[in-house]
């Protein structure tokens, strides 16, 4: 997963820049590849996560949408108008998000069959910082060979490692599997989301799951905003430098990597609702924030505010779509990181519409209010289903009765002895 994040940002960091100088695309072609190749990556990966959960089907898709998206690169290379680059994105790179969520629900097979229903929640933690890692090192690579290679060479670069990880996936995911085929599963109704209180049929599951989508689209709406306005923000509003400006984009992922860890232990610890709710919180502080905000001081701050609800909510929700459908790690996980694409259209026409009418700055209200629709929403379904989300009620602890004078008769220095009653005789 480290080295397939990483080939796949570099390549998107530099797709942009290739589409608009190598292909000449204007800006509005440039959105609109990104927005269809999302609406089609959102079809695929529901198509595959639930083709996926079938036993032995989930290590040939994981090899199979490598070698895929490893050919698009290599095609990718070889363009030279934008309407050929538009359609090797809605044919190839509709796959890019494949890899990921197979892995991250292969990751759940192999915990279901252990007798530890906190490993789940590690196991998702030390992932996302995986992905956190990878975006950050891919941007950087990608920057430094479009700077000393080209678009053209970067991309073939990164087909040869898309198809170096189809091989070593093959491998490593085969050898996984002889293990797990080894060791004994539990017995029936004892899956990790039985032990610790989930017990929502099929369908009730769906719907929940459901929810929770509709939610992180709620809560995502805003990225597409963050990414195109943030820096115009911190340069026309704060006068900030432009090393300043991408250190606070960079800010977020780094300061991931520490508060995930951190978050996975509160989840385990304190419930996984009430980080996620937590993590929700954040993110309606940080749009509110970025309205008010005057100084880059206090941006740099917003930004790590921005972190704690990637490593929370984010985080926590993957953890949480696994939880409502088990068994089926392979359509819960495809389901729940669609919610990116569908943010990635929605988010479009937010920012578009937010910045056409109210500004660069204040125009984060409209992401803020959407994120607090959404928190509401998340508290509201977690209350009326406190079990399926982990929503641990607060442990109060107990002290001891005193014992009452009429049961156990005498004062304070009395006897110990319930007193029995006379006979009537």
């Amino acid at each position: 997963m480290l080295i397939t994040s990483t080939a796949s940002f570099a390549a998107l960091g530099v797709l942009s820049l290739f589409a608009r100088d190598e292909l000449r695309a204007s800006d509005t072609e440039v959105t609109v590849n990104f927005v269809v190749v999302a609406l089609a990556g959102m079809v695929v990966m529901l198509a595959t996560g639930r083709f996926s959960d079938r036993r032995g089907v989930r290590r040939l898709i994981v090899a199979a949408s490598l070698v895929w998206l490893g050919g698009g690169y290599a095609i990718l290379a070889s363009l030279r108008s934008y309407p050929a680059m538009l359609a090797v994105g809605i044919i190839f790179f509709c796959a890019v998000g494949v890899p990921t969520a197979q892995l991250m629900a292969y990751s759940r097979d192999l915990v279901e069959r252990r007798d530890d229903a906190a490993a789940s929640t590690a196991v998702i933690a030390v992932m996302r910082i995986v992905l956190s890692v990878g975006s950050f090192t891919g941007f950087g690579i990608g920057g430094l060979g479009l700077a000393y290679l080209g678009a053209r060479p970067l991309f073939g670069v990164v087909a040869i490692v898309c198809l170096g990880c189809a091989a070593l996936s093959w491998r490593v995911l085969r050898a996984a599997d002889d293990v797990a085929t080894a060791t004994p599963r539990p017995a029936d109704g004892d899956t990790i989301g039985d032990r610790v209180g989930v017990r929502t049929g099929a369908a009730g599951g769906q719907r929940l799951l459901l929810v929770l989508v509709v939610v992180m689209v709620l809560f995502s709406s805003g990225r597409v905003m963050q990414l195109a306005q943030l820096p115009i923000l911190m340069r026309v509003s704060l006068h900030a430098p432009l090393e300043l400006t991408g250190l606070a984009l960079a800010l977020p992922p780094l300061c991931e990597l520490v508060l995930m860890p951190a978050t996975a232990f509160a989840a385990m610890s304190w419930g996984r609702g009430k980080v996620f709710l937590v993590g929700g919180a954040a993110s309606v502080a940080y749009y509110g924030g970025l309205v008010v905000v005057t100084t880059p001081g206090q941006l740099m701050l917003l930004q790590v505010v921005y972190a704690v609800f990637g490593a929370a909510t984010v985080m926590v929700g993957i953890d949480l779509a696994q939880r409502l459908m088990v068994g089926r790690a392979g359509a819960a996980t495809s389901a729940y990181l669609s919610h990116e694409n569908v943010a990635t259209v929605n988010g479009s026409v937010v920012a578009t519409l937010s910045v056409a009418t109210l500004g660069h700055q204040n125009g984060f209200l409209v992401p803020g209010a959407l994120c607090l629709v959404a928190l509401v929403l998340a508290a509201w379904a977690f209350i009326r289903h406190p079990g399926s989300f982990d929503l641990r009620p607060r442990q109060r602890r107990r002290r001891p009765r005193r014992v009452s004078r009429v049961l156990w008769g005498g004062g304070a220095g009395g006897s110990a002895r319930p007193r029995c009653p006379r006979s009537s005789g």
